[in-house]
């Protein structure tokens, strides 16, 4: 595909704006309109972008011609807006969460398969060099047989731009549908197994701007036995983090952290430890692009050579799944097998 890839975005809220900037300027790809309900998004895309702008996605594609439509709208809305833009015979990126329910989420992966169009997730954090290398070494055997993994992301969001008005405030399990898919998708990716089983208790914290739980802990079971201790909350007065969160793989041969990067995500070491020798930093790989940049190389490489790209929509069932069960699991305060997701 020589021309650029001309992409409607839907949605332009804070998020929304930062993607609409980066569609613009990034080569290879063209913004070709924005859409959004509210008047206010509409007038700085008009005027800070330059781009068509419309109040609703059919109009918007049955005026300008457009090759993706970029999801960046509340999770409630993609199933609607997805399915409209497959229709039209666009490819489809959304932000995560794929949805809000399984059935939505199915919905849209079918939509995708009957269309032949390609549909992905931005689990931008995928494409960081620090989770690669991680994988790296799993899938190397540097680790040797994976003994047990510790997973913390600690952030403190009581201050800052979410309200309990907004739809992160007033949405069911704040925390896990937005922030722990990323690490329960990393975690997929990182270790090369499924996610069978989980176990997770959640909690309100009555000076944050959630109406629902903004903090949780569990205890994930990969496949294979392996145990996964999971440690995530929007409301820490303790130190922070970074959105990645720190990460320690325990093998029988070594052990692998992952730390760093509070202030700027695509920082942080890898640090491997063989057992009776000394911590050593792990060279990052280079890569192409990194993150959004990456995320969307990544659509337009499948679009142009018919492959699934990574993350589809296929393959993000299994990470909203995991989400959903620790969501189930909370709420009923027992443990959950994926497999009654979606039964």
């Amino acid at each position: 595909m020589s021309a650029p890839l001309s992409i409607v975005q839907v949605g332009v809220g804070l998020w929304g704006r930062s993607w609409a900037e980066l569609v613009a300027r990034a080569r290879g790809f063209e913004l070709a309109a924005v859409v959004d309900a509210d008047k206010g998004g509409r007038a700085w895309a008009a005027d800070g972008l330059g781009v068509p702008v419309f109040r609703e996605l059919g109009r918007a594609l049955r005026s300008v011609e457009a090759d993706a439509v970029l999801l960046v709208s509340p999770a409630a809305t993609h199933r609607e807006l997805a399915e409209a833009a497959l229709a039209a015979g666009r490819h489809v990126l959304t932000e995560k969460p794929l949805a809000t329910s399984f059935e939505d989420a199915v919905a849209i992966a079918t939509a995708a398969s009957r269309s032949g169009r390609r549909a992905m997730v931005a689990q931008n954090y995928r494409f960081r060099r620090q989770p690669r290398a991680l994988q790296q070494l799993v899938r190397e055997g540097a680790l040797g047989a994976l003994l047990g993994v510790r997973i913390a992301c600690r952030r403190d969001l009581r201050a800052a731009w979410i309200s309990s008005r907004d739809w992160r405030g007033r949405m069911p399990h704040p925390y896990l549908l937005d922030m722990a898919i990323h690490h329960v998708d990393l975690l997929r990716a990182i270790s090369g197994r499924e996610i069978v089983e989980v176990d997770a208790r959640s909690w309100r914290v009555p000076d944050a701007p959630f109406r629902h739980d903004p903090s949780v802990e569990a205890l994930l079971t990969l496949e294979g036995e392996t145990p996964v201790a999971y440690e995530g909350t929007w409301a820490s007065p303790l130190e922070e983090t970074s959105w990645n969160g720190d990460w320690e793989l325990v093998g029988r041969r070594a052990r692998a952290t992952w730390t760093g990067g509070v202030v700027d995500a695509l920082r942080g070491s890898v640090v491997l430890e063989r057992y009776g020798g000394p911590p050593v930093r792990v060279v990052l790989p280079r890569l192409p692009a990194l993150d959004r940049l990456a995320v969307l190389h990544e659509l337009r490489r499948a679009v142009e050579d018919g492959g699934e790209p990574e993350c589809s929509v296929a393959d993000n069932l299994r990470s909203l799944a995991v989400v959903l069960a620790l969501a189930r699991s909370t709420e009923e305060r027992r443990r959950v097998r994926l497999d009654e997701i979606g039964s």
